[in-house]
């Protein structure tokens, strides 16, 4: 019996052996895009919309790195795009070491910051067409510590068709004094509320500061409670302003100078609601720039329609 246990265990071993070089020649031999069999593969989907300004936009990736080979899988970092339409809207990378054990899996939440253009673009476009959803492309490539299997990295792709999310569009559309005061008087800022979406938005408690000319906080007001923009709307809503006397004299003598030339900034900042998870909870931190004449060119346009 003792010389039968040098032969078991070296059968043992070539059984192991065998088992281990079939795995390897199987991830060798394999597209480098499979996303099936013993192979890892990379389940990402957008997640949260949040801290909307008027240049950027910070998105969420929900991503499942899944590992179904019999050996752990230690990464030292991931580099992932995601395409719009054919239109890259996302390229960034994470850092941190991943270790995804055996037959077993990693939920990450990837950050990523978007300029605002590449979003509204496409997204007006597929607008235009009558179009709810758009073909997303994500690919994501995994850098290994060390050789993994014979290799450095893996690049892996997938295609997936999801909603189109549409940011909301603000714009001045116009302003009104309602009674001047010896100490205060009393201004309304018309502002247009687009939401392309099909389903409703709400801004919660939103707050609203205009700077005119050379005076900062010129005029500060806010609105308590919920705002609700119907789904596939355009609104012009109404926010009242308290502007003291002093200023109103202030900006009267810049108009004497620059006259319907004098430059606004208006900051409008809110938390969205939505029905959508996507969207719900994103702060709206958005500032608009121009001069008078554009806000008196508006509100002409908007009486011609």
């Amino acid at each position: 019996m003792t010389k039968r246990k040098p032969v078991k265990s070296i059968i043992i071993m070539l059984l192991l052996a065998g088992v281990g070089l079939g795995i390897w020649y199987f991830f060798k031999k394999s597209k480098p895009d499979a996303v099936t069999g013993l192979k890892p593969h990379v389940e990402m989907s957008i997640a949260h919309i949040s801290d909307v300004t008027d240049s950027t936009v910070k998105i969420e990736l929900k991503t499942l790195v899944y590992n179904p080979l019999p050996v752990g899988m230690h990464l030292k970092n991931i580099n992932y795009v995601v395409k719009m339409n054919g239109k890259t809207i996302v390229e960034d990378h994470y850092d941190k070491p991943l270790e995804v054990k055996a037959a077993d899996s990693s939920l990450l939440t990837l950050p990523a910051k978007v300029k605002i253009y590449n979003v509204l673009a496409e997204g007006d476009g597929s607008a235009a067409k009558g179009q709810d959803s758009a073909d997303y492309h994500f690919k994501t490539i995994l850098h290994f510590e060390k050789s993994f299997l014979g290799k450095d990295s893996l690049v892996l792709n997938m295609d997936k068709r999801l909603p189109l999310y549409r940011l909301p569009k603000v714009k001045m559309a116009g302003y009104d004094v309602k009674k001047l005061g010896l100490k205060e008087t009393d201004i309304v800022v018309k502002i247009e509320v687009a939401n392309l979406n099909s389903f409703a938005l709400e801004f919660q408690n939103p707050v609203y500061v205009m700077d005119l000319g050379k005076q900062k906080r010129f005029a500060e007001g806010k609105a308590t409670g919920i705002t609700k923009v119907k789904a596939k709307s355009r609104e012009i809503y109404e926010i009242p302003l308290s502007v003291s006397l002093g200023k109103v004299l202030k900006a009267a003598g810049q108009m004497i100078g620059k006259g319907k030339d004098l430059p606004f900034t208006f900051y409008f900042k809110s938390k969205l609601k939505s029905e959508s998870e996507v969207l719900d909870g994103s702060e709206l931190n958005l500032v608009l720039d121009g001069e008078l004449k554009d806000i008196e060119a508006f509100q002409k346009n908007m009486k011609k329609r």
